[in-house]
């Protein structure tokens, strides 16, 4: 087992006093967390057994380096268990390094879990001052800036309802609107282009770029390739807690492009796509209602678009619908539709009508795919093809898990 050493130096936090070439500054850093195979079930067990729990060290980040130059955006890509969260944990000064150095000049302000700093039972407002007092603003200032926070995250409505009522997206705009209002040199952002609709992510991608015109540095973790390409002026790519590219930001995502998807690319409008090419697939999700977004218990559709250069006989169009952490819900596709699919040469619709979601409150993501059903070929498969969320019902019902399922209490 390899020993660890003690770190030279844990981390240097400084106030902000002129300009400086680097922001960020991460010198040979290592973190290592401990797996026990047992734990003790008690403090008398621990007595008793008179000897210490058997561990085995993970190091999840080894021999990091990297620095951020003063008002620039900063990616950092890789796999699930990568290191990502990590880094951004250790920037944060959330987690100590075990090893190396680690330097983040001025005010640092960090979203990196959904909800952090929010008390359920607490209102969206009275959440407002307590996250922006943990970060350090006066309640004065909150006060000026709250009706902008409020619009910004888009919860009027909500917002002296207990957030335990909102959903993971209301949840995630509020955070990002507190964190990204109280004049952060530093804004250390976790997955959170991941939630939301459309719009929102586009309003956040505009405030990302704002602060980095206003000479503030921002480090953005992302699965989502496009986002990271199109708002990050360099980034690393980690994978299993070693660096393995560093750059322009081109130019790494192509090098873990072709690592993981070799025939992979991404489109211009930012998904990330791997297959023929013969045939493009991109779903969008409508209620059919004033209404932008589904709520529970009411009807809403996909609506698929595949745009091909060449006919396709009788390929099987699928859908994954997963939630934004990652849990799959549903998915389906068209191997049973009859008659079979035809393609034909420019654009072919096709919807998918839901009469009842059953999905609760809580963000979501779409991934499509296109494959010969006689070859099996990938024609195009898209990851988070499409993100949408499902707002609350007209009841403000306290529900848990994934669905709603549709019963009436009795006395029997």
């Amino acid at each position: 087992m390899e020993e660890r050493n003690q770190p030279r130096i844990v981390s240097k936090w400084s106030a902000r006093c002129g300009r400086m070439s680097d922001s960020i500054v991460v010198d040979n850093v290592s973190k290592a967390f401990r797996i026990y195979s047992e734990r003790n079930q008690a403090l008398k067990q621990t007595l008793l057994r008179r000897r210490r729990l058997r561990f085995e060290e993970f190091w999840a980040l080894r021999d990091i380096s990297f620095s951020v130059p003063e008002g620039s955006t900063f990616g950092i890509i890789g796999g699930n268990g990568a290191g990502k969260s990590t880094t951004l944990k250790l920037l944060s000064q959330i987690l100590v390094p075990d090893r190396g150095r680690i330097e983040v000049h001025g005010r640092v302000s960090a979203l990196l879990e959904l909800g952090a700093g929010f008390h359920p039972e607490l209102t969206g407002r009275e959440n407002v001052f307590v996250n922006g007092a943990i970060l350090g603003l006066s309640r004065k200032v909150l006060r000026e800036r709250l009706s902008e926070i409020v619009e910004f995250a888009g919860i009027e409505s909500f917002i002296d309802s207990p957030v335990k009522t909102y959903s993971s997206g209301m949840y995630a705009r509020l955070a990002f609107a507190v964190a990204v209002n109280v004049d952060p040199d530093v804004l250390l952002l976790d997955e959170v282009l991941s939630v939301g609709d459309e719009g929102f992510q586009r309003k956040s991608a505009e405030k990302i770029a704002q602060l980095r015109a206003g000479g503030r540095t921002v480090v953005l973790v992302s699965h989502s390739l496009g986002s990271v390409q199109q708002l990050c002026d360099t980034a690393a790519w980690i994978d299993h807690g070693q660096l393995r590219a560093i750059g322009k930001t081109a130019d790494v995502v192509d090098q873990y492009i072709t690592s993981v998807h070799p025939t992979g690319l991404i489109d211009e409008s930012g998904r990330f796509r791997n297959g023929t090419g013969a045939a493009r697939v991109n779903v969008t999700v409508t209620t059919g209602s004033e209404s932008p977004s589904p709520r529970t218990g009411t009807p809403f559709f996909l609506d698929f678009a595949i745009d091909a250069v060449s006919p396709i006989d009788n390929p099987v169009l699928s859908y994954s619908l997963y939630r934004t952490d990652g849990v799959l819900v549903a998915g389906a596709n068209t191997r049973a539709m009859a008659p079979r699919l035809q393609i034909p040469v420019g654009r072919t619709s096709l919807r998918l009508a839901v009469p009842h979601c059953q999905l609760l409150p809580a963000d979501y993501e779409v991934s499509v795919a296109l494959v010969d059903q006689a070859s099996q070929v990938v024609i195009d498969a898209s990851e988070r093809n499409c993100r949408f969320e499902v707002a609350p019902g007209s009841e403000h019902v306290e529900r848990l898990g994934l669905i709603e399922l549709a019963g009436d209490w009795t006395i029997t």
